[in-house]
């Protein structure tokens, strides 16, 4: 062999090499940012106040997406729209339907709702300035 053939045959073997430990080490990421289960989620759930979220929405947008996006929260609340990937949920209050929060659900759990029920439902919040969610969502029996 010559030397340039014996150079490109060890780089195209570091390269492979290279390849297959990206590979590993991608497997293992992917384990460990699992996303927690239900029971783990109902745990670390804190109770959501939707009045005192849009209160706070309303008053400083910057400190409510602090305040709330990205954690994992408890909701009850009335059911209004049910659309075929989300619920809108909220208050009635004087006869007015308000404070409304999406709620991404399942098909079969959405299919199983009807207007003007209440529901507790636990999920993920993703700040959204035009209507925020909870993401990862589920009913709570």
């Amino acid at each position: 062999m010559t030397n340039l053939t014996r150079r490109s045959f060890l780089l195209g073997s570091l390269g492979v090499a290279s390849m297959f430990g990206l590979t590993a080490c991608g497997g293992n990421a992917t384990t460990e940012s699992q996303e927690p289960s239900q029971e783990e989620m109902l745990e670390q759930a804190e109770e959501l106040d939707l009045e005192a979220f849009h209160e706070m929405d309303s008053e400083n947008e910057a400190k409510a997406k602090q305040e709330y996006d990205g954690k994992i929260f408890r909701c009850t609340a009335i059911v209004g729209d049910i659309n075929p990937t989300y619920v809108r949920v909220g208050q009635v209050i004087l006869g007015q339907f308000c404070n409304t929060l999406c709620v991404e659900l399942s098909e079969d759990e959405l299919a199983s709702l009807s207007k003007e029920q209440e529901i507790t439902v636990c999920g993920r919040f993703q700040y959204v300035q035009v209507e925020s969610r909870l993401v990862d969502a589920f009913l709570v029996e």
